[in-house]
Order: C-alpha cells, then sequence, then structure tokens
C-alpha cells in the first residue's frame, strides 16, 4: 500500500510539474511578441513608476519624470534635476507628486497639478541614502538608509504637508541596509500600519501597527551578503503577501529568493516553485503576484509556485490601462496582457 501511495504521489506530482511547464511555455511564447515603448533616450532606465487614471508616470535615473499618455502614444518631461541624483520611488497624494531621489542627501520633489515643483530637503536628511516610499490617502512613509545605528523613518499624517521622524527607532543590525531597487520595498497596509523590509549582513521584515511608535521585526532567512536579501515587497490584503529578492550578482541563483506570507508577515515560508532567479520588484493584480527581475518575469497565483512570464531584463513594474508596464533599460517599457 505505501508503494501504490508513493507511484501516486510521484504521478500527481510529476503531472504538476508537466503543467506548469506547458503553461510558461504558453506565456513566454506569447510575450515575446509584447510591444515595447520608446518614452526616454538610450541613457535612462525608471525604478519609479506611478499610475493615475489616465497617464503614467516614470521616475528615471538622470532625475527626470516622463508622463506618458497611452491614448496619445506622447511622452513628455515633467521634471528634469539630475543634479539631485537619480530618482528611485514616485507616489502621490491628493494630486500631488511627490519624487523621492537617492543619492548622498536625502531629498523628494513634490509636483502639483500646476506644474509647480518644491522641495522637501531638512538638514537631518542630509547624507542619508533614500530607499523609498509610500502612500495610503494622506498618510506617507519614507524609509532610509540607518543613521547611527538606526534606520531613517518618516512619516506624514497630512498628504505630506509635513513629515516628522517616527517615534519608534529600529536599530539596524550590523551590515543590514534596505536595498533602493524599485521603491517597493515600503508599504503602508492602512491607515496604521507601516511595513518594511532589508538585506545585507541580514534580512528582515519590520512592521508597526500604530503608525510607527512600536515595530516587530521577524528574520528572513537570505543568505547574508551585501548583495543578497529582501529587496520587494507585496501584499494582496492584510493577511497575504510576498518578499521577493536574492543577489543582483548572481541573479540566475534561484534558491532562497521568494517567501511568502497568509498571516500578515509573523511567518514567512520558501516557495515551493521559486521565480528564475533575482527579482527586484513585485506586484499583484487581480489574484497574481507578478515579480520581475534581470532575467525576466515570473507569477504566482499565491507565491509557493512561480510560473516563468516574459523573457528580458526589467527594473520595475505597474498596471496601467490594464497592462503590466515594466522598465527595461534604454528609456523603454514593454507591455504585457495579464495572465488568463
Amino acid at each position: 500500500m505505501r508503494s501504490l501511495t508513493l507511484v501516486i504521489v510521484s504521478f500527481l506530482m510529476l503531472g504538476s510539474i508537466n503543467q506548469c511547464f506547458a503553461q510558461s511555455k504558453k506565456y513566454l511564447r506569447r510575450n515575446r511578441m509584447a510591444p515595447i515603448t520608446i518614452y526616454g533616450d538610450s541613457n535612462m532606465y525608471s525604478r519609479g513608476i506611478y499610475v493615475d487614471s489616465s497617464d503614467l508616470y516614470l521616475a528615471s535615473s538622470d532625475g527626470s519624470v516622463i508622463r506618458y499618455n497611452s491614448e496619445t502614444d506622447k511622452a513628455t518631461q515633467v521634471l528634469k534635476l539630475a543634479r539631485r541624483g537619480e530618482n528611485r520611488d514616485i507616489e502621490a497624494s491628493n494630486e500631488v507628486l511627490f519624487v523621492m531621489q537617492s543619492g548622498d542627501n536625502g531629498s523628494v520633489t513634490k509636483i502639483d497639478t500646476n506644474g509647480n515643483v518644491g522641495f522637501i530637503e531638512p538638514n537631518e536628511w542630509r547624507g542619508v541614502f533614500m530607499d523609498a516610499l509610500d502612500f495610503h490617502g494622506e498618510v506617507g512613509f519614507l524609509l532610509g538608509d540607518p543613521v547611527d545605528g538606526n534606520f531613517t523613518l518618516y512619516h506624514t499624517l497630512n498628504g505630506g504637508k509635513s513629515w516628522t521622524p517616527c517615534k519608534g527607532k529600529v536599530h539596524a543590525i550590523t551590515g543590514e541596509a534596505a536595498f533602493a531597487a524599485s521603491g517597493t520595498n515600503v508599504h503602508i497596509a492602512n491607515d496604521t500600519t507601516y511595513l518594511f523590509i532589508t538585506g545585507g549582513m541580514r534580512s528582515r521584515f519590520h512592521k508597526s501597527i500604530d503608525n510607527g511608535k512600536t515595530w516587530t521585526s521577524v528574520d528572513l532567512p537570505y543568505y547574508p551578503s551585501e548583495t543578497v536579501g529582501a529587496y520587494s515587497m507585496c501584499f494582496a490584503d492584510e493577511l497575504n503577501g510576498v518578499i521577493v529578492g536574492g543577489n543582483y550578482k548572481q541573479p540566475d541563483l534561484k534558491m532562497n529568493t521568494t517567501y511568502y506570507t497568509h498571516d500578515g508577515g509573523e511567518t514567512w515560508f520558501n516557495s515551493f516553485v521559486p521565480p528564475g532567479g533575482y527579482r527586484s520588484c513585485v506586484i499583484h493584480h487581480n489574484g497574481a503576484f507578478y515579480a520581475c527581475g534581470q532575467n525576466g518575469i515570473d507569477f504566482s497565483l499565491d507565491g509557493e509556485k512561480w510560473t516563468p512570464f516574459a523573457e528580458g531584463k526589467f527594473y520595475a513594474m505597474g498596471i496601467y490601462q490594464d497592462k503590466i508596464i515594466a522598465t527595461m533599460r534604454h528609456g523603454r517599457f514593454q507591455s504585457f496582457n495579464l495572465v488568463d
């Protein structure tokens, strides 16, 4: 009986693997023909994406922000601040865009609907490398690298009109830092809950349910190394989420790159079938997670099993006009249909 059971289980697993293989071939074949749009020059790429009702905003490596409209197929430069460093994230609150620059000194640029530009760069941010920000309504959360042993944590409760340090401190373990890969290593789950992830010599998931007054931290089992760890996080709801990462210097390594949770981050589990390697951005839409990196895009319905979706080198993703937009080198992005 035991032998028969093993045969049945093996048969079912083989059938599942064959089904996944056939499905992956389907999407890879289809997406080789996905259209590519040129929105900027050949020296730029974008890690930050923001989508409103009609326009796609791309925060780019040369300090520019490009607005793209699919109806007119026109790209317009709305900002160029090369001297402030590379744009790593872009978000919005109350129709005001907030563009985060990463460089020697932390800075956030505001752009209102009339095109007026303002800067948020208090003295406390001098010498701070900013990693990511997020908004949930008028609540905003900003993460920067450690200063004096503690992560730089700021928030706003009034739509970005004023920013103050979070009352709670999160001590950085030696060699622990945040990766400013695609502006997706922070997340605001609701009006009071802030989340962020770290990597390097220690990878952890950090959570506050009281607007940053107190924090809990959970270890993530990434291999300790300066270039390894958690790069991007996405929650489908308050319980179910995914963290992706790995080693950007060895992007084809698949083991221990992706973890999932079903309890809001209290426990994390290694994906049974991982994506194709290092992944720098993960998003969720219509019941599916999508993760991209230097060697392609994968999707998963639950975070446990990942299926190859598209080939190529990608930096960040967003959902625009019911399409997946994935940014590429040389001022381009590719547009993909959602999974069936």
